[in-house]
């Protein structure tokens, strides 16, 4: 009897780890894959109807005052094939760790060019399966802060031979307190959009 009941229930369980949900995978530059960076197991950057770092750390409004994220590099126009390098940095008084997620779409969601990641100590890309979107995102080790209140990444964005259209980076980032908890935790997020 016992038999009976365990089977059908593991069928059950294994059914809901079977999601529509991005799955990510990565490295930091040694061909490991890690399905589980530090918490971030999905799509939160907050465009095309993704959810921000909010779903989680949700004391707070988004973009509440007394911080900021500021992306800097990233022109009004682009070309073709061209690069551009850009930087993320997010402050906030008494900020412990920090953190980010950032994607370049076209307005039907598909991937707009591909990111390049030097610090591969500092930021991890991912791809979601079967979507072929990219995303950049903080590291396991890089979320303790650059400067005093402040935690920043660069990277280097490559547009792709032909642009077809506009671009949209969408990009989420945490100023959180470092207790390892969700609670005290800002979010932040932004749309920049670039034109061919």
């Amino acid at each position: 009897m016992t038999r009976l009941f365990v089977f059908p229930l593991l069928t059950l369980l294994m059914g809901l780890t079977l999601s529509e949900e991005p799955v990510f995978m990565g490295s930091h530059g040694n061909g490991a894959e890690i399905p589980y960076p530090e918490h971030l197991t999905g799509a939160f950057t907050g465009g095309f109807g993704e959810e921000t770092c909010r779903s989680c750390h949700f004391d707070y409004d988004l973009n509440p005052g007394g911080g900021s994220l500021e992306i800097t590099g990233i022109p009004a126009k682009i070309s073709g094939k061209e690069r551009i390098h850009i930087e993320i940095t997010v402050e906030r008084e008494a900020l412990g760790a920090a953190g980010f997620q950032l994607s370049a779409r076209y307005p039907n969601g598909q991937q707009a060019g591909s990111f390049d990641i030097a610090g591969k100590d500092r930021m991890m890309y991912s791809r979601t399966v079967p979507d072929s979107l990219e995303y950049v995102q903080h590291s396991e080790v890089a979320t303790d802060p650059t400067e005093e209140n402040s935690g920043s990444w660069t990277l280097t964005w490559v547009a792709p031979e032909s642009v077809s259209g506009p671009v949209f980076f969408n990009i989420a980032a945490n100023a959180a307190n470092g207790d390892q908890s969700e609670f005290g935790d800002f979010i932040y997020a932004q749309e920049i959009k670039v034109h061919p």
